[in-house]
């Protein structure tokens, strides 16, 4: 009787255990394309069971009524829910719809009379009982250190969303690979540095406790505190983000890719208004550049109403999983948040180092057979390396296929599996994979040096070469080749730039900066630098930004009016050979110059319009 006292009270001290598989409904909605599909791929690689796929008839829209919401989702999900007291988490997926338009008419205020919300924040309640929709429901569990069980009252609520489904599939492989691989690359904290006594400032200041907890888990990463958004284009690979204030991506000058395992969120009242449009807000946008989580809101939430940055990644570094960490970091329900990601995704598990690098030796010896055999893990373990081994092993037999087929297409396929598994130490196994390419690798690599032979500056291919065929057998060609180019674009390169400076000299500005644009364009010559060095000088003269402008309005008008005939004429390859491409190197500020970018690109959809 003492034993078993003992035990019991053993079991009351104890902590609770985070939430699993078998605490997962997964809502999919029959009528949208692609919705069941990743409910049953997410049964399959987290081993949630298949009776707790729920699957809804709903809107295939992204913003629904209060009653089409009532009738198509609460109804059926609470139904189940409290019909089954293990579920503590409900993964809607691409296709439920998103989020609740406003009912009331009303007069407003700040939180009162505003009933609309995500659909995801409304969810949460399920088991919460009766409340008010007109407002908000401050989270009880807010900021708590333990994790949910049934007493809790509130669901978690995370859904495998995103702009396509494959990208919403990618979110649970990321997921589950960064579970088992670890997260590798330094991240980024872009906070504003501000100082006013107000609500911004408050908030830029719990931004700032974000470096708290990446420093306490020792992960690399830069904090910027100058005021404007930084552009995250100018980094080459970021891991982890969290930034603010800007209502979409514009400040950044062009595309970002993300780590595998990067949880990357902007704060912005209506940044996840739409998870669909790559165009719009932040949480699309982050999505289709990689992200294998994120977080926004999807009407105004006002900045109470944003999920706090430093409890979320408090719990995060200290082995919480991204769906209940999250929710913990949620002030308010029934309002605006909403989490993209695989909930049970836990990054940064207890003993994470160590535990990463038994996952690695394991599957290192599932995926070459040869190896010595694996290394014991506990069982948890042993399930997600069986679904880390399968898809993997389904991308590898898919680049296979595809090399029979269209070898382009699975060298794309095959740089694609490079990045998802950069730094996670499978170079033996990718190079096994990498055999069947050398053939078409060569085959590109020779197209890109005759492209080369006729535009020496026309290096964009080879500059992705650089980068995507990094550490294959390949490579070394490409370096010496680079060593070549960078001899015969310096002996072009200075010529051009001896005459930019004897025009600049005399005064002829145009053809000084024609001649130094086309000295900068060979990017990999040292004289490309003194080229720049011209261009600023010329920027910074009043007397030549006019002349240039002028001369260049002059120069390329006739020449934009005879190639817009022939392409109005119907003849596109016409228009390509009167417009040339000699009009890339006078001022691109001129107004000609403009009218000759955007004609330029018409001929070019003409021409893939025709072929």
């Amino acid at each position: 009787m003492r034993a078993i006292l003992g035990m019991l009270l053993l079991a009351l001290a104890a902590p609770l255990l985070a939430i699993d598989a078998s605490n997962v409904l997964i809502v999919a909605n029959e009528k949208a394309e692609g919705s069941v599909d990743i409910a049953n791929y997410y049964s399959e690689m987290r081993g949630v069971p298949a009776d707790q796929i729920l699957k809804i008839s709903a809107s295939e829209n992204e913003e629904i009524t209060r009653d089409e919401f009532n009738k198509d989702i609460w109804g059926p999900v609470q139904k189940y829910v409290l019909a089954h007291d293990n579920i503590l988490v409900i993964v809607p997926t691409r296709g439920v719809p998103l989020k609740v338009k406003q009912l009331a008419t009303g007069p407003k205020e700040a939180f009162k009379g505003r009933d609309f919300a995500s659909v995801d924040g409304e969810l949460a309640l399920v088991r919460f009982g009766d409340y008010d929709i007109d407002g908000i429901v401050e989270n009880p569990t807010l900021d708590s250190k333990e994790h949910y069980t049934l007493e809790s009252k509130i669901v978690v609520v995370c859904r495998l969303d995103g702009p396509t489904v494959e990208i919403a599939k990618g979110l649970v492989e990321k997921a589950l690979i960064s579970e088992a691989l670890g997260c590798h690359g330094e991240s980024f904290l872009d906070t504003r540095g501000l100082t006013k006594d107000d609500g911004y400032t408050q908030r830029d200041d719990i931004m700032e406790k974000v470096e708290d907890s990446w420093k306490a888990a020792g992960l690399p990463y830069v904090h910027d505190t100058k005021g404007p958004v930084f552009d995250l284009s100018e980094r080459a690979e970021t891991l982890h983000y969290y930034g603010w204030y800007a209502g979409n991506p514009g400040a950044w000058k062009g595309d970002v890719k993300f780590r595998t395992g990067g949880i990357c969120v902007h704060l912005h009242s209506f940044s996840g208004s739409t998870v669909r449009n790559i165009k719009a807000n932040w949480v699309a946008p982050l999505l289709n550049w990689n992200a294998t989580a994120t977080y926004g809101t999807t009407y105004e939430p006002y900045t109470t109403g944003f999920p706090y940055e430093h409890i979320f990644w408090d719990r995060l570094v200290n082995g919480w999983c991204f769906g209940e960490a999250g929710q913990v970091a949620n002030h308010l329900l029934s309002w605006q948040a909403v989490f993209c990601g695989d909930p049970l995704y836990t990054p940064y598990a207890d003993g994470y180092v160590e535990l990463h690098k038994r996952y690695h030796d394991a599957l290192i010896a599932r995926l070459v057979p040869n190896k010595d055999a694996p290394t014991p893990i506990d069982e948890t373990g042993l399930g997600l390396l069986a679904s880390v081994q399968k898809l993997l092993q389904a991308r590898a037999d898919g680049i296979k296929e595809l090399l029979r087929k269209d070898p382009k297409a699975a060298l794309d396929a095959f740089n694609d599996l490079r990045f998802l598994v950069s730094d996670m130490e499978l170079g033996g196994w990718l190079s096994e994979l990498s055999g069947p390419f050398n053939a078409e690798l060569e085959r590109r690599f020779s197209a890109i040096k005759s492209q080369i032979k006729e535009d020496l500056t026309d290096t964009a291919e080879f500059e992705r070469a650089l980068v995507d065929w990094k550490g294959l057998p390949i490579y070394e060609d490409l370096e010496k080749y680079r060593l070549e180019l960078v001899e015969d674009q310096e002996k072009a390169a200075s010529k051009l730039v001896k005459k930019a400076e004897s025009y600049q000299k005399s005064k002829r500005w145009l053809k000084a900066w024609s001649e130094a644009s086309q000295a900068a364009a060979h990017k990999f010559a040292q004289s490309a630098v003194d080229a720049q060095k011209i261009l600023s000088e010329l920027k910074a003269d009043a007397d030549a930004l006019k002349e240039m402008k002028e001369d260049s309005d002059k120069e390329l008008a006739p020449l934009v009016e005879r190639a817009q005939k022939d392409l109005d004429k119907n003849k596109p390859d016409r228009a390509l050979k009167t417009l040339g491409t000699d009009w890339r190197w006078c001022y691109p500020e001129s107004d000609q110059y403009k009218a000759a970018e955007a004609l330029a690109k018409k001929i070019e959809e003409a021409l893939a319009k025709d072929s």
